[in-house]
């Protein structure tokens, strides 16, 4: 019996390709599998905190619902009303401490979820909202 070459090649080649074919597959569905799981915890996440902060939550929604503000990602906190903050060029939310029970916990627990971002360059809190929890916000909240 003589040894064939050429099919022992293609049988090769046709191995390495379906072997190639379904780690790429594999990897691909686990991938899918894990951005699905993650966008639920981040979902049930969500909805544990609007949970803890309606109130919060709901003058989130609704100041992104404004159409003048919708692009608005950064906001400061201040104690009350009768506080100002000197103007910044980049347009920014403002939430009081007055209006929300104790909103700097409030805030460490968005920020601890990666919600917000401290962004505070001097000494009125500054934070920014990621771009996950603004779609939250305006599909749940």
């Amino acid at each position: 019996m003589q040894f064939d070459w050429m099919s022992s090649v293609v049988g090769f080649l046709v191995g390495a390709a379906t072997a190639t074919t379904g780690t790429y597959f594999a990897v691909k569905f686990t991938d899918q599998r894990r951005k699905i799981e993650s966008t639920r915890q981040l979902k049930q996440a969500f909805l544990n905190m609007k949970g803890q902060m309606p109130e919060l939550i709901a003058e989130f929604k609704n100041d992104l619902s404004n159409e003048d503000q919708k692009l608005i990602r950064e906001f400061s906190v201040l104690p009350n009303r009768k506080c100002c903050l000197a103007g910044s060029e980049k347009p920014r939310l403002v939430y009081y401490e007055d209006d929300h029970k104790n909103l700097r916990g409030k805030l460490d627990l968005l920020e601890n979820l990666n919600f917000l971002i401290d962004v505070t360059p001097g000494n009125a809190p500054i934070y920014r909202m990621t771009e996950e929890f603004v779609e939250l916000v305006n599909k749940y909240g």
